[in-house]
Protein backbone atom coordinates (compact mmCIF):
# COMPACT_ATOMS: atom_id res chain seq x y z
CA UNK A 1 0.00 0.00 0.00
CA UNK A 2 1.25 3.23 -0.86
CA UNK A 3 2.55 5.50 2.09
CA UNK A 4 2.77 9.12 1.08
CA UNK A 5 -0.40 10.78 1.26
CA UNK A 6 -0.92 13.22 -0.96
CA UNK A 7 -4.05 15.80 -0.33
CA UNK A 8 -6.59 15.37 2.52
CA UNK A 9 -9.07 12.41 2.40
CA UNK A 10 -12.66 12.38 1.79
CA UNK A 11 -15.65 11.06 3.93
CA UNK A 12 -18.45 9.68 3.19
CA UNK A 13 -21.31 9.34 5.34
CA UNK A 14 -23.71 6.79 3.44
CA UNK A 15 -27.32 5.79 5.06
CA UNK A 16 -29.08 2.84 3.72
CA UNK A 17 -32.50 5.42 2.95
CA UNK A 18 -30.89 7.37 1.00
CA UNK A 19 -29.20 4.28 -1.44
CA UNK A 20 -30.92 4.04 -5.37
CA UNK A 21 -31.78 -0.01 -3.99
CA UNK A 22 -29.77 -2.23 -6.31
CA UNK A 23 -31.36 -5.24 -3.96
CA UNK A 24 -32.31 -8.10 -5.99
CA UNK A 25 -34.88 -8.91 -3.30
CA UNK A 26 -36.57 -6.73 -0.45
CA UNK A 27 -33.81 -7.09 2.15
CA UNK A 28 -32.85 -3.66 1.97
CA UNK A 29 -29.06 -4.79 2.04
CA UNK A 30 -27.47 -3.48 -1.26
CA UNK A 31 -27.97 0.23 -2.87
CA UNK A 32 -26.14 2.59 -4.79
CA UNK A 33 -24.76 5.61 -3.72
CA UNK A 34 -24.16 8.50 -6.96
CA UNK A 35 -21.29 11.31 -6.17
CA UNK A 36 -22.34 15.10 -6.84
CA UNK A 37 -19.19 15.25 -7.97
CA UNK A 38 -16.66 12.41 -8.85
CA UNK A 39 -13.64 11.75 -7.39
CA UNK A 40 -10.62 12.01 -9.08
CA UNK A 41 -7.06 10.84 -8.83
CA UNK A 42 -3.81 12.69 -10.87
CA UNK A 43 -1.95 10.46 -13.24
CA UNK A 44 0.72 10.76 -10.12
CA UNK A 45 -1.65 9.66 -7.77
CA UNK A 46 -3.73 6.23 -6.28
CA UNK A 47 -6.71 6.34 -4.56
CA UNK A 48 -7.56 4.03 -1.58
CA UNK A 49 -10.57 3.41 0.45
CA UNK A 50 -11.36 1.90 4.21
CA UNK A 51 -14.71 2.05 6.18
CA UNK A 52 -14.56 4.42 9.25
CA UNK A 53 -17.37 3.17 11.15
CA UNK A 54 -20.82 1.13 10.99
CA UNK A 55 -24.07 1.12 12.26
CA UNK A 56 -25.95 -1.98 11.65
CA UNK A 57 -29.41 -3.42 13.13
CA UNK A 58 -29.02 -7.15 14.56
CA UNK A 59 -32.79 -7.53 12.32
CA UNK A 60 -31.55 -9.98 10.41
CA UNK A 61 -33.28 -13.63 11.26
CA UNK A 62 -30.61 -16.77 11.85
CA UNK A 63 -33.22 -19.05 10.80
CA UNK A 64 -35.34 -18.66 8.45
CA UNK A 65 -36.03 -19.40 4.14
CA UNK A 66 -33.59 -16.97 3.21
CA UNK A 67 -30.73 -18.59 4.94
CA UNK A 68 -31.71 -22.15 4.10
CA UNK A 69 -31.25 -23.35 7.53
CA UNK A 70 -34.69 -23.71 8.81
CA UNK A 71 -36.07 -27.68 7.79
CA UNK A 72 -36.04 -30.98 9.52
CA UNK A 73 -36.52 -34.17 8.71
CA UNK A 74 -37.60 -37.09 10.70
CA UNK A 75 -39.50 -40.61 10.95
CA UNK A 76 -40.60 -42.64 13.48
CA UNK A 77 -41.49 -46.40 13.87
CA UNK A 78 -43.97 -47.34 10.88
CA UNK A 79 -43.35 -44.23 9.09
CA UNK A 80 -42.27 -45.22 5.34
CA UNK A 81 -40.60 -41.92 4.45
CA UNK A 82 -38.98 -38.92 6.14
CA UNK A 83 -41.97 -35.90 7.22
CA UNK A 84 -40.28 -32.81 6.76
CA UNK A 85 -40.67 -29.95 8.97
CA UNK A 86 -40.22 -26.50 8.46
CA UNK A 87 -39.35 -23.86 11.01
CA UNK A 88 -40.90 -20.27 11.14
CA UNK A 89 -38.35 -18.18 10.16
CA UNK A 90 -37.30 -15.91 13.28
CA UNK A 91 -34.40 -14.86 15.59
CA UNK A 92 -33.83 -17.62 17.88
CA UNK A 93 -32.25 -18.56 20.88
CA UNK A 94 -31.32 -22.54 21.73
CA UNK A 95 -33.96 -22.66 23.79
CA UNK A 96 -36.80 -20.77 22.12
CA UNK A 97 -35.66 -23.22 19.00
CA UNK A 98 -35.78 -26.41 20.91
CA UNK A 99 -39.24 -25.41 21.87
CA UNK A 100 -40.65 -24.90 18.63
CA UNK A 101 -38.81 -27.74 16.97
CA UNK A 102 -40.80 -29.93 20.41
CA UNK A 103 -43.78 -28.36 19.23
CA UNK A 104 -43.76 -29.40 15.17
CA UNK A 105 -42.12 -32.62 15.99
CA UNK A 106 -45.33 -33.22 18.28
CA UNK A 107 -48.13 -31.78 15.96
CA UNK A 108 -46.82 -34.05 13.37
CA UNK A 109 -46.13 -37.50 15.22
CA UNK A 110 -47.71 -40.53 13.68
CA UNK A 111 -47.18 -42.55 16.62
CA UNK A 112 -48.24 -39.38 19.16
CA UNK A 113 -45.07 -39.04 20.90
CA UNK A 114 -44.01 -36.55 23.25
CA UNK A 115 -40.31 -35.27 22.72
CA UNK A 116 -38.03 -33.58 25.63
CA UNK A 117 -35.69 -30.93 24.52
CA UNK A 118 -32.49 -30.72 27.38
CA UNK A 119 -29.79 -28.16 26.53
CA UNK A 120 -26.54 -27.99 28.62
CA UNK A 121 -25.26 -24.67 28.83
CA UNK A 122 -22.25 -25.91 30.49
CA UNK A 123 -21.00 -27.99 27.45
CA UNK A 124 -23.32 -26.70 24.92
CA UNK A 125 -24.72 -29.74 23.93
CA UNK A 126 -28.60 -30.63 23.45
CA UNK A 127 -30.28 -34.05 24.37
CA UNK A 128 -33.90 -35.07 22.60
CA UNK A 129 -35.66 -37.92 23.68
CA UNK A 130 -39.20 -39.34 22.85
CA UNK A 131 -41.53 -40.54 25.15
CA UNK A 132 -41.26 -44.49 24.00
CA UNK A 133 -38.16 -45.02 22.68
CA UNK A 134 -37.83 -48.71 22.89
CA UNK A 135 -40.86 -49.57 21.11
CA UNK A 136 -41.03 -46.44 18.55
CA UNK A 137 -37.97 -45.02 17.29
CA UNK A 138 -37.61 -41.72 16.08
CA UNK A 139 -34.78 -41.28 13.13
CA UNK A 140 -33.46 -37.69 11.87
CA UNK A 141 -31.48 -37.15 8.81
CA UNK A 142 -29.66 -34.19 9.38
CA UNK A 143 -28.22 -34.33 6.05
CA UNK A 144 -29.50 -32.00 3.71
CA UNK A 145 -27.85 -28.96 3.24
CA UNK A 146 -30.95 -26.70 4.75
CA UNK A 147 -31.57 -28.53 7.80
CA UNK A 148 -31.23 -26.55 11.34
CA UNK A 149 -28.94 -29.25 12.57
CA UNK A 150 -25.94 -26.74 13.43
CA UNK A 151 -28.12 -24.81 15.61
CA UNK A 152 -29.14 -28.33 17.89
CA UNK A 153 -25.36 -29.51 17.54
CA UNK A 154 -25.29 -32.27 15.16
CA UNK A 155 -23.07 -33.39 12.66
CA UNK A 156 -24.44 -34.39 9.23
CA UNK A 157 -25.70 -37.59 9.39
CA UNK A 158 -28.71 -40.16 9.93
CA UNK A 159 -29.27 -40.25 13.71
CA UNK A 160 -32.29 -42.57 15.85
CA UNK A 161 -34.01 -42.42 19.35
CA UNK A 162 -33.68 -46.02 20.86
CA UNK A 163 -32.60 -45.82 24.11
CA UNK A 164 -34.44 -43.96 26.77
CA UNK A 165 -30.94 -41.79 26.81
CA UNK A 166 -31.85 -39.95 23.69
CA UNK A 167 -29.46 -38.32 21.29
CA UNK A 168 -26.85 -35.60 22.25
CA UNK A 169 -24.89 -33.11 20.14
CA UNK A 170 -22.07 -34.09 18.86
CA UNK A 171 -20.57 -30.56 17.73
CA UNK A 172 -21.10 -27.41 19.54
CA UNK A 173 -24.78 -25.67 19.37
CA UNK A 174 -24.10 -22.71 16.87
CA UNK A 175 -27.61 -20.57 17.26
CA UNK A 176 -25.38 -18.49 14.41
CA UNK A 177 -25.54 -21.26 12.09
CA UNK A 178 -21.62 -20.32 10.92
CA UNK A 179 -23.19 -16.63 10.39
CA UNK A 180 -20.78 -15.15 12.67
CA UNK A 181 -20.21 -12.25 10.82
CA UNK A 182 -21.32 -10.36 7.80
CA UNK A 183 -19.32 -8.61 5.13
CA UNK A 184 -19.34 -5.02 3.63
CA UNK A 185 -19.02 -4.90 0.03
CA UNK A 186 -18.15 -2.14 -2.62
CA UNK A 187 -18.98 -4.11 -5.86
CA UNK A 188 -18.01 -1.05 -8.02
CA UNK A 189 -15.06 -0.60 -6.50
CA UNK A 190 -12.29 -2.85 -7.88
CA UNK A 191 -9.34 -4.33 -6.18
CA UNK A 192 -6.57 -6.63 -5.79
CA UNK A 193 -6.04 -6.81 -2.45
CA UNK A 194 -8.37 -8.55 -0.44
CA UNK A 195 -9.46 -12.93 -1.18
CA UNK A 196 -11.54 -14.68 0.61
CA UNK A 197 -11.67 -18.31 1.44
CA UNK A 198 -15.24 -19.06 -0.25
CA UNK A 199 -14.18 -19.11 -3.75
CA UNK A 200 -10.02 -18.27 -3.27
CA UNK A 201 -10.36 -15.31 -5.70
CA UNK A 202 -10.07 -11.45 -5.28
CA UNK A 203 -12.73 -10.07 -3.23
CA UNK A 204 -14.29 -6.87 -2.86
CA UNK A 205 -15.07 -7.08 0.79
CA UNK A 206 -13.89 -4.23 2.46
CA UNK A 207 -14.87 -5.18 5.76
CA UNK A 208 -16.14 -7.78 8.09
CA UNK A 209 -18.26 -7.23 10.96
CA UNK A 210 -18.61 -9.53 13.78
CA UNK A 211 -22.43 -10.11 14.49
CA UNK A 212 -23.48 -9.52 18.26
CA UNK A 213 -25.77 -11.55 19.71
CA UNK A 214 -28.24 -8.40 21.08
CA UNK A 215 -31.10 -9.23 18.70
CA UNK A 216 -33.28 -6.58 17.46
CA UNK A 217 -30.64 -3.67 18.98
CA UNK A 218 -28.39 -1.44 16.55
CA UNK A 219 -24.35 -2.20 17.06
CA UNK A 220 -21.69 -0.11 16.39
CA UNK A 221 -18.52 -1.36 14.24
CA UNK A 222 -15.26 0.50 14.67
CA UNK A 223 -12.52 -1.06 12.65
CA UNK A 224 -10.25 -1.97 15.52
CA UNK A 225 -7.43 -1.76 12.96
CA UNK A 226 -7.88 0.48 9.79
CA UNK A 227 -7.86 -1.68 6.33
CA UNK A 228 -6.89 0.50 3.40
CA UNK A 229 -7.81 -1.14 0.18
CA UNK A 230 -6.12 0.54 -2.94
CA UNK A 231 -7.81 0.57 -5.83
CA UNK A 232 -7.71 -0.03 -9.62
CA UNK A 233 -9.77 2.83 -10.82
CA UNK A 234 -8.47 6.58 -10.79
CA UNK A 235 -11.90 8.20 -10.67
CA UNK A 236 -15.62 7.36 -8.29
CA UNK A 237 -18.69 8.57 -9.52
CA UNK A 238 -20.77 5.80 -7.24
CA UNK A 239 -20.21 3.59 -4.94
CA UNK A 240 -21.97 -0.20 -4.85
CA UNK A 241 -22.88 -1.49 -1.30
CA UNK A 242 -23.76 -4.92 -1.01
CA UNK A 243 -24.06 -6.33 2.84
CA UNK A 244 -23.75 -10.20 3.12
CA UNK A 245 -22.61 -13.34 4.82
CA UNK A 246 -19.09 -14.56 3.75
CA UNK A 247 -20.97 -16.09 0.52
CA UNK A 248 -21.63 -13.19 -1.58
CA UNK A 249 -24.44 -14.77 -2.72
CA UNK A 250 -25.83 -15.08 0.57
CA UNK A 251 -27.90 -11.54 1.38
CA UNK A 252 -28.50 -10.45 4.43
CA UNK A 253 -32.07 -9.49 4.68
CA UNK A 254 -32.10 -6.84 7.24
CA UNK A 255 -35.87 -7.07 7.36
CA UNK A 256 -36.46 -3.40 6.16
CA UNK A 257 -34.41 -1.70 8.84
CA UNK A 258 -31.88 0.99 8.07
CA UNK A 259 -28.13 1.03 8.32
CA UNK A 260 -25.28 3.45 8.23
CA UNK A 261 -21.86 3.18 7.36
CA UNK A 262 -19.00 5.66 6.58
CA UNK A 263 -16.13 5.53 4.18
CA UNK A 264 -13.08 7.40 3.88
CA UNK A 265 -11.39 7.84 0.24
CA UNK A 266 -7.77 8.69 0.60
CA UNK A 267 -4.99 9.94 -2.39
CA UNK A 268 -1.93 8.63 -1.96
CA UNK A 269 1.23 8.97 -4.14
CA UNK A 270 1.78 6.44 -6.66
CA UNK A 271 4.73 4.53 -6.13
CA UNK A 272 6.70 3.46 -9.30
CA UNK A 273 8.05 0.10 -8.20
CA UNK A 274 5.16 -1.98 -9.78
CA UNK A 275 6.42 -0.64 -13.29
CA UNK A 276 10.33 -1.14 -12.27
CA UNK A 277 9.11 -5.29 -11.39
CA UNK A 278 6.51 -5.40 -14.30
CA UNK A 279 9.44 -4.35 -16.60
CA UNK A 280 12.62 -6.33 -14.56
CA UNK A 281 9.94 -9.52 -14.81
CA UNK A 282 9.09 -8.86 -18.73
CA UNK A 283 12.73 -8.23 -19.49
CA UNK A 284 13.65 -11.39 -17.64
CA UNK A 285 11.24 -13.22 -19.06
CA UNK A 286 12.93 -12.43 -22.53
CA UNK A 287 15.57 -13.73 -21.76
CA UNK A 288 14.49 -16.84 -20.62
CA UNK A 289 12.72 -17.18 -23.76
CA UNK A 290 15.65 -16.20 -25.44
CA UNK A 291 18.07 -18.93 -23.72
CA UNK A 292 15.28 -21.92 -24.15
CA UNK A 293 15.36 -20.99 -27.96
CA UNK A 294 18.77 -20.91 -28.13
CA UNK A 295 19.11 -24.21 -26.46
CA UNK A 296 16.43 -25.52 -28.55
CA UNK A 297 18.27 -24.18 -31.68
CA UNK A 298 21.48 -26.05 -30.50
CA UNK A 299 19.65 -29.29 -29.98
CA UNK A 300 18.05 -29.09 -33.60
CA UNK A 301 21.38 -28.40 -35.10
CA UNK A 302 23.47 -31.21 -33.26
CA UNK A 303 20.43 -33.59 -34.70
CA UNK A 304 20.71 -32.52 -38.50
CA UNK A 305 24.76 -32.68 -37.85
CA UNK A 306 24.29 -36.20 -36.03
CA UNK A 307 21.56 -37.29 -38.96
CA UNK A 308 24.64 -36.16 -41.79
CA UNK A 309 27.30 -37.64 -39.81
CA UNK A 310 25.25 -40.93 -40.02
CA UNK A 311 24.98 -41.01 -43.87
CA UNK A 312 28.38 -39.67 -44.40
CA UNK A 313 29.67 -43.26 -42.71
CA UNK A 314 26.35 -45.22 -44.66
CA UNK A 315 27.79 -44.05 -47.82
CA UNK A 316 31.46 -44.57 -47.00
CA UNK A 317 30.25 -48.55 -45.40
CA UNK A 318 28.67 -49.01 -49.30
CA UNK A 319 31.24 -47.40 -50.95
CA UNK A 320 33.71 -50.02 -49.28
CA UNK A 321 31.31 -53.06 -49.76
CA UNK A 322 31.27 -52.76 -53.83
Amino acid sequence: MPHEKTRGDVFIAIRSRDLLSTAQQDFNNSGRFTLFESINAADDEVLAVSLVSATIPNSFYNLSNNNKNNKLKFKETGDADYITITVPSGSYDILELSSKVKELLEANSTNTLTYTFTYDEINNAVTIKNSNPTVKNTTFDFTPEDTCRRFLGFKSQEISITTTAGITSDRAVDITDTRNSIYIRLPNLSNSKVMESSSGRFSNIIAQVPVTLSRNQFFNFDPPVEFICELSQKQINSIDINITYQEETQQVNFENADWEINIKVMFFKAHHTHDARRQYEHSLHKDLQNRVEQSQSKILQDHRDQVELNNYINEKIKAIKT
